[in-house]
């Protein structure tokens, strides 16, 4: 008995460990009283010495950072349960509170119950810019949603994120703003979670609010789309879910979807069967409503124009896989398939004899004629193809019918490709009844191959090659006797024998050689990184215009050459100019093109360009043009490549700094040491540089002074000691791609910790290795735990580092690991590229280099041929010398300890490349081939009969084969290092071996525990439970491979051990050997159910899994629930019956016999090989009374009947004979239902089993069989429960059974049936509702809150009520058991969309007295004659009709709501933009500007009556938008939320100019004025900032610009200055006044347009005499007249967007600015002017060409902080000495202020005020598109009434182009989305600007986009 005691305490101890089984009660997500849970109920803990540090552990424990207050006295209320702690005394450094020292007794009350308050500083979480699983992620921090930065993010993160959510993990990580930029604060940056965290905040990050970010640098997620089963487990009792937590307001916005992957199957390119890609696997569509608008949708999302016909009835054959979506309802409109309206993903009611398919336009046949009929004698001509096969004559039309609409149909050889070649060559191949097949070279001549090169876009061919010059094919010879006359446009227009007619073989396939048109470029006139871009074409090199030459250009033609990326587009010659042809002008690449003749291009030789316009480029100077030759990794003679060939450096000069720069360009941190004198050896090539001097800062050597020519041997080369910490990585314990990741330092191999490893690391490390990219990155010492240190931890690449210890970590052995952590890689198994492509030329290849890849060729997996690779192929090495240290190093260099052999005589048969190296002496210490003696490269005195082999040493089991394994990998002979176990299951079988190519057994002789020890081990288990002997797991049929096994324990492997030799035995298979090894599967839990019911799943590889039900039954389930503890089975369920699981199917086909201890045990197909879905998990329903709770012998005690009642399970409840949330109280004992008696039950009794049950509590307990009578037992009596237990059976009864009750005493209740928020939404997983009853369940969906189309819950899934008879008193029952009072309108014919479901009522007639729907008279479920058009809706009475605002004026203040007959507030929780647009439209306004929390407005006095409201912002009133329910809060009144409704949707300037008048608004449909009472210059910087300029410089009063007419509307206006708008300010209100108009207020703006001065003539005195007579100007301005003018209108010309020649415009016309006195100063103001941060450069002597007009300004000194030109000295206006060819320019920073409207209008473009002084072409090209005009903060189009090339010739010269081309209506350019700014516009072609042609006014036009006006401008 002590013993079962022990026990009992032992688990105490491990279940209170558990973070999970604390909890704060009483409070909110943060604080509460503190709880534990021990022995099946929650207890609290004692305050007595209760202090900080005992609530830090607390804290800690739940996953918060730390305490922010210790609380005692029961300050969060008293506890209920027993008190489990006293005395508590932590030290702060304990991980769980029952660590610390405590008393188990104690002396206490609940009074004295202890709590927390944990600081929790983030509490929300949300995606913007998205849809419902994927967005930017935005955190709630200080008051406002922010952002997180992508520095460091990853999918480690993400994953937190989602979890999260809701979701079950994240599919993608988003960097650069992906979902767009957001607007708050960034709140976090450097984020760096561990994967285990329960939310962001818990992850480590820089800090909030500091980082060093921008909004393009946002974060986002892609969420798995299926939510996280929020559902307690059988192993988390319900109890211990939060119900608050730290950021645990979530919300999704928008849309989004899974089906991103869609292809059509069965059928040709554009038609088929539709297939969607979900759970892993392609899946059908069931064609129920199937239809042309489906069609579209699927074939738009797969690249054609339109579906020409949607199909059903499985027309192109029968799909295999799950039928994804069923009754799809596309509008077409639609982006992908998951957008349209389906029943639910796998929710359907379909076989696959339904499935959908589709018919795409976009790929006409080109075997039929465009016009005419398909005659009799055409569709016997078809038919005789072969082509035609019978089944498809069914698409032949019996009658004439016109050709163009059948001939779509017919799709025969579309595509072609090229194989076995290059880019522009090889073999030719068509793609034909689904594979790929060739073309016999049978009368194949140049007509043919021409055709061939057109249709794959190429201009022509050069040849057409016979004899199967690029290999032969291995699919069918689809066609042969091609004739082409050279004209077709695809190869099946040709004349040929007919579709796979021929007498042909493969050795007969056809080939081309197309013309490449432009795939040779180089650099001249430069050096090897930079130059003049050339081309080569016809026959010459010729040059590219530098018009719109750019960034993405120039990286272009840098990746075209083998170069990363660009630094730099160089213009105008700047590596002198070319005397070939120009090939290319007005390039535009995109900068992901392969080469330069993909970009855009005015074509071919088209150019208006000289060569003094050459392009150039610089590009990113990388360690290929450099390398280190003689020495080791990091050391050697310094050479470099220049013109096809390596050279070396002379040592004049040479030293340190200049070592450095090689160092560094080459990639490693810095020099060690310079060396002379040939340290390193004597080169052999030219000697390339001398005298070179670096400063150090030199990006590359060529950029170091240097002399070209040279007065040196090679006995003075350069060479450098480059100081490299980790220069040495490889992968051990896997194979040659794959393995744990060591890297050398301080003398020995190390490993790398796996914390924050990930494929953007593992990417680097591959391409360290000469890989090309990961496959897979491994963590938790995938492949065996390494010996040495831990070198590197917190390994954060950012991908483009070129070794592992350039990206950012902890530190050289800086780490908080253990191997158990050590990461691995798995790498691309193709060695990265280091062949030429077809464009690039060898002469770029280096000719020598390392030789850091080397492989086995012609073994296994550990032995073979030594093979490196050099000049871009494979070759050998020679044998002579080769000893067994040479094998040594080329076992270590792949990653193995040693080697076992050095072979010689081409052992592994003889390789077929050069023969590399010979005479190969290594020490045995080199940590590559290349690094040991050697006679040279490629010099030897040998044949291949000589090449050298090795074996390696035997590597661990990791390397064995999984069922996923190729057997390509498995070695044919060798040693025994495969092995497996057969006949049986996962972890027992008979012991087979693989050896000379199969699989054999070994002999039982000698076999015991000892041996099968090493063989466990061996396979990865632990050890081994059982020796096997006498074939138990059946015969084997290969080889005897071992007799007579003798190990001593501590073997690797089988090998190792004693044995009669290979193949030496004296057995039959009758004594094959065989183990039983520890179990894999140890783990098995019950989910989805009750405590001993549930779905079966077992832990595997770090998560739980599934079991599919195929073959399961009760001999399976009964292992599964003895291994639970219980002691037998009384169900093996099958159809996922307790929900469908979400990890991976674990086993499948499991047989067991029923006396297996565990269920790995049984027979099984293996781990993870299955055919099956989570709708087939299995499930069991074990014996109520676990075994583990009886004694084993002995009697049951009275103590002990005690201990099993007070343990009993009774966690199943139900509610019968009534409705969804009332009816008899059952509980599920022994096997059966049986019911409560009703003695003493009351509302306590009865809240907990509502709350049992899901609902809030109980508003009912009823007695005496109200809801009839049960049959079963009677299972409790007198019940008394506190009201706070968890479950009905923690409440104390008579015991289990024991009752003096009848039936007739049955208990009940009712329960609170919430409105719409506890009704089912379509993430609400279908286990949660109801599978029996009546119709209690109805929603309203298609529409808002209180109103939508009326559906009702039936046999599992939503349906709809058709109208017939459809009236207002049914509308009334329906709302009322919605909860609303009532209803407002009866709607019919579908008017809130058609429904989906089954129609479940028809002919409702209520009298509207009752309950429920379901009470109403009907037609009988599902009996109806009706349609969706006719499903019936309703309009409900709204709860909360009645909003104001308090506390604040007219437009803003607290928002109150009316509700039971009181006004209350609303809480600021989630409270955001989009709720207050919903208020203050419901008032009457048109949008809100803001929305407000923390009282902004003062406290509120009356009921919170909604929290965590949450609108999308399309509602009608605030109460359509989720919410947490009414008068539900969590809230106080310094918590009420407000808004700022805006008001005034215009302003405007009245009776003034440009920037000065009488302020008016637009209020009411009018224009009125504001009194002048309190106006000054606060109030007068808010009106001109809202109009658009940078300050006022005066508030006028007394009606200073005339007397307005209209209403006065503002008063008493007190602006603080920073409102965005006049209505933010604080006024009387609207209309109220006592003012008059001469008080009429007016502004004076800063900036004057130049429209206010006269555009030719002179200042004469009599216009400074008026100019000075008005207030604008005062007499601080008077010194600006007439000295100088306002040149406020300034544009580059000559260059492009950011330089150029500087032009003012000055008297009705362009004029220029000399360059005396021109600096960078005077540039930096020009370029601020032009809305660019500073200058690069400022130019003299008319660098951009010399300009044409006037000479304005002469002798211009700016200090550099004016705001314009025309502030800094100058001799006066057209005051100069200079000709044209001084004319200054400047080279402006190339990223324009954010102060432009867009990046894609050019600075040169924009003046710095007026109305409409902005205009742009949008949704075209540079010369021609969309007008678009920026006014009032944004763009907005012109309407094409009126619209002439007249008024076309304004806006093109307005742009810098001479004249217009064309004036385009009705949106030629795409119809744009702002508004509509200019209508009737009237040109005389004499203005300047736009804005001074005739018009209607601004905004005043009766347009819409569809008119809106576009141009083409003319180009010289």
């Amino acid at each position: 008995m002590q013993l079962w005691w022990l026990l009992v305490v032992a688990c105490s101890v491990l279940i209170s460990g558990n973070a999970k089984l604390i909890r704060l009660a009483g409070g909110a997500g943060n604080t509460g009283r503190v709880e534990v849970y021990h022995n099946g109920q929650w207890g609290t803990v004692c305050d007595d010495g209760w202090g900080l540090e005992e609530a830090n552990v607390v804290c800690r424990q739940l996953g918060f950072e730390s305490a922010s207050w210790s609380r005692t006295m029961a300050h969060y209320g008293q506890g209920t349960g027993p008190i489990l702690l006293d005395d508590v005394v932590c030290d702060g450094s304990e991980t769980f509170l029952t660590q610390c020292s405590h008393s188990d007794t104690h002396d206490c009350q609940h009074t004295e119950d202890a709590g927390v308050d944990c600081y929790s500083v983030l509490n929300n979480v949300r995606l913007a810019g998205g849809g419902g699983n994927y967005g930017r992620v935005e955190v709630y921090y200080n008051g406002q949603w922010g952002t997180v930065c992508d520095d460091g993010w990853d999918l480690i993160d993400a994953n937190v994120v989602c979890r999260q959510l809701g979701f079950e993990s994240a599919l993608e990580s988003k960097s650069s703003a992906f979902y767009g930029q957001g607007s708050g604060t960034i709140v976090l940056d450097d984020v760096d979670c561990t994967g285990d965290e329960d939310s962001l905040d818990q992850c480590r990050h820089n800090g909030l609010e500091e980082h060093n970010c921008v909004h393009y640098e946002d974060a986002g997620v892609v969420c798995s789309n299926t939510p996280n089963t929020l559902l307690p487990t059988t192993d988390t009792p319900s109890s211990l879910l939060p119900t608050t937590g730290v950021w645990n307001n979530v919300r999704l916005a928008g849309g989004g979807g899974v089906l991103n992957n869609v292809r059509l199957a069965g059928g040709g390119g554009n038609y088929g069967r539709v297939e969607v890609y979900y759970n892993e696997q392609w899946g059908t569509v069931c064609d129920d409503g199937w239809d042309l608008n489906d069609a579209h949708v699927v074939c738009r999302q797969l690249g054609f124009e339109s579906a020409l016909e949607g199909n059903s009835n499985a027309m192109y054959g029968l799909g295999s896989g799950p039928i994804v979506l069923d009754d799809v309802d596309c509008t077409g409109d639609e982006h992908s398939l998951d957008q349209c309206r389906h029943n639910g993903l796998e929710e359907h009611n379909c076989v696959h004899y339904e499935d959908a398919g589709v018919v795409c336009s976009n790929t006409p046949s080109t075997l039929l004629p465009t016009t005419g009929y398909i005659t009799e004698e055409l569709t016997t001509l078809l038919l005789s193809t072969s082509y035609f096969t019978e089944a498809l004559t069914t698409l032949l039309p019996s009658t004439k019918v016109p050709i163009r609409l059948w001939r779509w149909r017919v799709d025969i050889l579309n595509t072609v490709r090229l194989a076995g070649g290059g880019g522009n060559y090889g073999r030719v191949e068509v793609y034909y009844k689904g594979q790929w097949g060739t073309v016999c070279d049978d009368l194949w001549d140049s007509d043919d191959a021409n055709v061939v090169c057109r249709q794959l876009g190429f201009e022509f061919a050069l040849e057409g090659n016979r004899n199967a010059l690029y290999g032969q094919g291995s699919g069918p010879i689809v066609l042969d006797d091609v004739e082409c006359t050279g004209d077709e446009d695809s190869l099946d227009q040709c004349r040929h024998n007919g579709l796979e007619e021929h007498n042909c073989g493969h050795h007969e396939d056809a080939g081309v050689v197309c013309q490449n048109i432009l795939n040779t470029v180089r650099l001249a006139g430069g050096g090897g990184n930079y130059g003049r871009v050339e081309v080569y074409y016809k026959g010459q090199w010729g040059t590219v215009c530098d018009d719109w030459w750019d960034s993405d250009d120039a990286n272009v033609v840098c990746r075209q050459l083998g170069f990363e990326f660009a630094l730099e587009g160089n213009r105008y010659a700047l590596y002198g100019q070319g005397s070939g042809p120009i090939v290319l002008d007005d390039v535009e690449c995109t900068g992901d093109e392969d080469s330069l003749d993909q970009c855009r291009h005015n074509g071919l030789e088209e150019h208006n360009c000289g060569h003094h316009e050459d392009a150039g480029v610089v590009c990113q100077s990388n360690a290929k043009e450099i390398r280190l030759a003689g020495g080791a990794g990091n050391t050697g003679r310094v050479e470099v490549y220049h013109n096809g060939q390596w050279g070396t450096v002379c040592d004049d000069g040479w030293g340190i700094e200049e070592a450095d720069v090689v160092c560094r360009q080459l990639g490693f941190e810095s020099a060690s040491w310079s060396r002379t004198k040939a340290h390193y050896g004597q080169g052999t090539g030219p000697i390339l540089l001398d005298d070179v001097v670096c400063d150090g800062s030199e990006t590359s050597l060529t950029q170091c002074s240097h002399s070209d020519t040279d007065n040196c041997q090679h006995t003075e080369d350069a060479g450098v000691d480059c100081y490299s910490v980790l220069n040495n990585v490889r992968l051990a314990g896997g194979g040659g791609n794959y393995g744990r990741v060591e890297v050398y330092y301080n003398g020995q191999w190390g490993t790398v910790c796996d914390d924050g490893w990930d494929l953007i690391d593992a990417n680097v490390v591959c391409r360290q290795l000469g890989f090309d990219s990961a496959l897979e990155s491994k963590s938790s010492a995938f492949y065996g735990q390494g010996s040495g240190t831990i070198v590197l931890d917190d390994v954060d690449c950012t991908g483009d580092e070129d070794s592992l210890d350039q990206c950012g970590h902890a530190g050289l052995e800086e780490h908080n690991c253990g191997h158990h952590e050590d990461a691995g890689v798995v790498c691309q198994n193709t060695p990265n590229t280091l062949l030429p492509t077809t464009d690039t030329p060898s002469s770029l290849l280096p000719t020598t280099g390392v030789l850091n890849n080397v492989r086995l060729a012609g073994g296994g997996g550990n032995f073979g041929r030594v093979e490196v690779y050099y000049k871009g192929q494979w070759g050998t090495v020679c044998d002579d010398l080769w000893d067994s240290d040479d094998a040594n190093v080329v076992c270590r260099q792949l990653g193995f300890e040693f080697a076992l052999e050095g072979n010689r005589n081409a052992l592994y048969g003889q390789g077929s490349g050069p023969i590399v190296l010979d005479d190969v002496e290594c020490t045995g210490d080199e940590d590559s081939l290349d690094q040991c003696r050697h006679n040279g490269l490629e010099e030897h005195n040998c044949g291949h009969y000589e090449d050298a082999g090795v074996v390696c040493s035997n590597t661990p089991n990791t390397l064995l084969p999984t069922t996923d394994t190729p057997n390509t990998l498995l070695p044919t002979t060798g040693v025994l290092n495969n092995v497996r176990l057969a006949g049986g299951g996962g972890n027992y079988g008979r012991v087979e071996v693989y050896y000379n190519g199969q699989w054999g057994t070994v002999c039982d002789d000698g076999w015991d525990l000892i041996d099968a020890n090493v063989v466990c081990r061996q396979l990865g288990f632990d050890s081994a439970l059982e020796y096997n002997s006498n074939a138990l797991y059946d015969q084997g049929s290969g080889p005897i491979v071992l007799d007579d096994v003798d190990c001593t324990g501590d073997e690797d492997s089988l090998d190792q051990c004693g044995h009669a030799g290979l193949e030496k035995h004296n057995c039959g298979h009758h004594e094959d050997a065989g183990v039983v090894c520890n179990s894999v599967l140890n783990n098995v839990r019950l989910a989805g159910g009750g405590g001993h019911y549930g779905r079966v799943e077992v832990y595997y590889k770090g998560q739980w899994g599934t079991v599919c039900d195929d073959l399961w039954d009760s001999d399976d389930a009964n292992v599964v629930c003895r291994q639970l503890g219980f002691e037998f089975a009384l169900e093996g369920n099958r159809d996922a019956l307790y929900g469908q699981g979400s990890g991976p199917i674990v086993l499948d086909d499991v047989e067991c016999t029923g006396d297996e201890d565990s269920l790995d045990q049984c027979r099984h197909n293996g781990l993870e090989e299955h055919n099956c879905g989570h709708y087939e998990d299995a499930g069991v329903v074990c014996s109520n009374t676990p075994s583990t709770l009886l004694p084993t012998t002995g009697y049951i005690t009275e103590e002990l009947t005690t201990l099993l009642l007070s343990t009993n399970i009774l966690n199943t409840v139900r509610l019968a004979g009534g409705g969804g949330n009332y009816g008899r109280v059952e509980v599920y004992y022994k096997g059966q239902w049986g019911t409560v008696c009703d003695d003493l039950w009351d509302s306590d009794d009865a809240n907990v089993v509502c709350r049992q049950l899901g609902f809030e509590f109980a508003l009912e307990g009823n007695r005496n069989a109200l809801y009839g009578q049960g049959s079963g037992p009677i299972v409790l009596d007198d019940v008394e429960c506190t009201g706070d237990e968890d479950s009905l059976d923690q409440c104390r009864h008579n015991g289990l059974e024991e009752h003096n009750c009848r039936h007739h005493e049955d208990a009940g209740v009712v329960c609170q049936n919430t409105p719409n928020t506890l009704l089912p939404t379509t993430d609400t997983p279908s286990s949660l509702l109801p599978t029996t009853g009546v119709l209690n369940n109805v929603r309203l969906a298609g529409g808002g809150g209180n109103y939508g189309r009326v559906e009702v819950y039936y046999n599992g899934q939503w349906g709809t009520v058709c109208d017939d008879g459809w009236d207002l008193i049914d509308a009334n029952v329906v709302c009322r058991q919605l909860g609303f009072d009532s209803a407002l309108e009866y709607n019919s014919n579908a008017l809130y969309g058609q429904g989906s479901g089954p129609i479940m009522l028809d002919d409702v007639d209520c009298t509207g007295d009752e309950d429920s729907l379901d009470q109403c008279g009907h037609a009988g479920l599902e009996e109806h004659n009706c349609g969706h058009h006719e499903d019936a809706g309703v309009v409900c009475n709204s709860v909360l009709n009645n909003v104001r605002l308090a506390g604040g004026g007219g437009n803003y203040g607290r928002v109150e709501v009316y509700y039971n007959e009181q006004w209350g507030t609303v809480c600021d929780d989630g409270w955001d933009l989009n709720d207050a647009h919903v208020v203050c439209r419901q008032l009457g306004f048109e949008s809100a500007l803001e929305g407000n929390s923390n009282a902004m407005y003062g406290l509120g006095s009356g009921p919170i009556v909604l929290d965590d409201v949450d609108c999308t912002g399309d509602e009608h009133s605030l109460d359509q938008c989720r919410h947490a329910g009414l008068e539900e809060d969590n809230c106080d009144h310094f918590e009420d939320a407000g808004v700022v409704c805006r008001v005034f949707d215009n302003v405007r300037l009245a009776g003034g100019g440009g920037n000065y008048g009488r302020v008016e608004v637009h209020y009411n449909g009018q224009w009125g004025t504001v009194c002048d009472d309190g106006w000054d210059l606060n109030d007068a910087h808010v009106i001109c900032r809202q109009l658009g300029f940078e300050f006022a410089l005066e508030g006028n009063s007394n009606a200073l610009y005339g007397q307005g007419s209209g209403p006065i509307v503002l008063d008493n206006v007190n602006c603080m200055g920073d409102e965005d708008s006049l209505d933010q300010c604080r006024h009387n209100g609207l209309e109220e006044h006592n003012c008059v108009h001469y008080e009429d207020a007016g502004v004076v703006c800063s900036n004057t347009p130049s429209t206010l001065l006269p555009t030719t003539g002179y200042i004469t005195e009599e216009l400074t005499t008026l100019l000075l007579s008005t207030s604008y100007f005062t007499e601080a301005l008077t010194t600006l007249l007439p000295s100088t003018n306002i040149l406020n209108t300034v544009r580059l010309a000559g260059g492009g967007g950011n330089y150029g020649r500087v032009e003012v415009y000055y008297k009705g016309q362009w004029g220029t600015v000399c360059d005396d006195l021109w600096d960078s100063d005077d540039a930096n103001v020009v370029c601020r002017q032009l809305g660019f941060e500073f200058a690069l450069e400022g130019n003299r002597n008319a660098l951009y060409g010399q300009g044409s007009g006037p000479i304005v300004l002469d002798d211009v000194e700016c200090t550099g902080g004016e705001d314009s030109l025309d502030q800094c000295r100058h001799n006066g206006l057209e005051e100069h000495n200079c000709r044209h060819h001084e004319d200054a320019g400047v080279v402006c920073q190339n990223t324009p202020n954010t102060l432009l409207p867009t990046t894609d209008t050019p600075s040169s473009l924009l003046p710095t005020t007026g109305v409409l002084n902005n205009v742009r072409l949008a949704g075209g090209g540079a010369n021609y598109g969309r007008v678009e005009v920026y006014y009032n903060g944004q763009w907005g189009t012109v309407c094409d009434d009126g619209w002439d090339v007249t008024d076309a010739n304004v806006v093109c010269r307005q742009l810098g182009f001479d004249s217009a081309k064309e004036g385009n209506s009705y949106a030629l350019y795409g119809q744009g989305s702002g508004p509509i700014v200019l209508d009737d516009v009237d040109c005389t072609g004499d203005e300047d600007f736009l804005d001074q042609c005739g018009h209607a006014g601004l905004e005043n036009h009766d347009c819409g986009h569809h008119e809106d006006a576009g141009v083409v401008c003319t180009v010289l």
